[in-house]
């Protein structure tokens, strides 16, 4: 089981830092993007999910634990923020494009702190 969840962050990885800065890149978001930032989304919340029942301890205060939910959240909220910035194109679009670097280096954190340590 641990592999699968593995296999869905990655996969969340790819598509979350592929949306982020196809954007990012093109200075506007487009609805495949937001399509991509959902992927992400389900592809971390079934990782963590199987991670978090898999765990011997549920809510642990590692720095892992919370940097991993914190931009689960994160992730969510981004991903509610995208629906409404393409919806109300305008300032809700231009703090999207600032926010979204941000919201992606507290993911990208949260995936690093979880890589075994050699």
């Amino acid at each position: 089981m641990l592999i699968v969840a593995i296999i869905f962050i990655v996969i969340a990885l790819i598509l979350y830092s592929l949306a982020i800065w196809s954007e990012q890149i093109k200075g506007v978001l487009k609805p495949w993007m937001i399509k991509t930032f959902g992927s992400a989304f389900s592809c971390d919340l079934a990782g963590t999910s199987l991670m978090f029942w898999r765990a011997p301890v549920k809510f642990e205060m590692a720095l892992h634990s919370l940097c991993g939910y914190g931009a689960l959240v994160i992730m969510g909220l981004h991903l509610v923020w995208a629906l409404w910035a393409w919806q109300h194109p305008g300032r809700a679009s231009r703090y999207f494009h600032r926010f979204s670097i941000v919201a992606w280096i507290v993911w990208l954190a949260a995936f690093i702190s979880g890589l075994p340590k050699a």
